[in-house]
């Protein structure tokens, strides 16, 4: 490389470019202006129309929470009802399964059974779900041969 190309040789001892202190183009720096008094303003922007805007809109706010505050308290005491009503009724549900688990046991269809003309059977027979078969031999029961009477 020569030295004239060399990187470091562009810069040793080259002397710093000095700005002019004319501005091309630019129009001249005017001299700086005093403070000066300006004229009272003569019309203001009212306030009223946006304090109005403003207590409308709170307004209506405090309205819409008051509207749904009641709303909620008359739902809340529909579902306290409703709850109280549902509990009622589980409750003469419970009481008539347990009336009709009475009448259908065995101690209550027994006198029906024996009141209308019924007699067991003395040689039981039996059917088998899983194939469909009968064990044992059927024979009719003849009426009043054993039993007359079912006590509790």
């Amino acid at each position: 490389m020569s030295v004239v190309t060399s990187p470091s040789a562009r810069f040793h001892g080259a002397i710093p470019h000095k700005p002019s202190t004319r501005m091309r183009g630019a129009a001249r720096p005017q001299p700086k202006r005093g403070l000066r008094l300006v004229a009272p303003v003569t019309h203001r922007a009212r306030r009223t129309p946006f304090v109005v805007v403003l207590l409308a809109v709170v307004g209506s706010g405090l309205v819409g929470l008051i509207l749904i505050s009641t709303a909620m308290q008359a739902q809340t005491f529909e579902l306290a009802e409703l709850t109280a009503e549902a509990r009622e009724l589980e409750t003469a549900q419970e009481a008539l399964q347990r009336e009709v688990s009475e009448l259908e046991s065995p101690e209550h269809l027994g006198p029906l059974a024996v009141a209308r003309g019924m007699v067991p059977s003395q040689t039981p027979v039996y059917l088998q779900l899983s194939d469909g078969t009968v064990k044992g031999s059927p024979k009719p029961a003849e009426e009043r041969s054993n039993i007359r009477q079912v006590v509790r």
